[in-house]
């Protein structure tokens, strides 16, 4: 999914494939759920897709969203503004959080560093949801989820896994990241390691 030549029927197909199993997972309600505490007026998802996150925390909380990700489509289907663009690098707009769901682990650490750098002078909050590399949720992407996915969505979730960043990882990059800052941040990780959670407060 990271080669620009992807077809994009394909890639709809796989974009809505990828937010039923967000759904299914918990992820959108982990999000709205963070997000429900301070309800924030403008929300920006970096790498959001065709935009369903965004749809659901807009019908959701009420708030104003906008995405930024490499391959926008402006047919995409859920009535959002969606910018194309490289995250790490260009001005992103103004917004009360950033979210990133399933994103980080397509990006270097160099790419982490950079976009946590970047969040921080547009944003006063950047909420990430990431997998984590670990045995225990591959195995279990791969033998208990196998019969209810798209075949290219198995082999998609199985990739990501094994690219994903440890929490150690992940944490010294963030810390790099926000170093020369008075920024603070949490880091969560489910019990099963099916995720990690980076919740920033930038203090701008």
């Amino acid at each position: 999914m990271d080669d620009p030549a992807f077809a994009v029927d394909a890639r709809k197909e796989f974009h809505a494939e990828l937010a039923r199993l967000n759904r299914g997972l918990g992820n959108n309600k982990l999000i709205l759920e963070r997000l429900r505490g301070k309800r924030p007026q403008r929300v920006l998802d970096i790498g959001c897709g065709e935009g369903a996150l965004l749809a659901e925390i807009r019908d959701t909380l009420g708030a104003q969203v906008i995405g930024v990700d490499l391959y926008a489509d402006p047919a995409h289907t859920y009535g959002v503004e969606i910018i194309a663009g490289d995250a790490t690098s260009i001005p992103l707009p103004h917004s009360d959080v950033s979210i990133s769901l399933l994103t980080i682990h397509h990006l270097t650490e160099e790419q982490i560093v950079a976009l946590v750098k970047n969040v921080g002078r547009s944003s006063k909050r950047f909420l990430i949801v990431d997998l984590v590399r670990h045995p225990l949720p591959l195995a279990l992407l791969s033998i208990f989820l196998r019969p209810f996915l798209n075949p290219l969505v198995l082999l998609d979730g199985q990739q990501s896994i094994r690219r994903a960043y440890t929490p150690d990882e992940l944490r010294a990059l963030v810390v790099e990241g926000l170093t020369g800052t008075d920024a603070i941040f949490e880091q969560w990780v489910s019990p099963i390691y099916g995720k990690q959670v980076i919740d920033i407060s930038y203090r701008n």
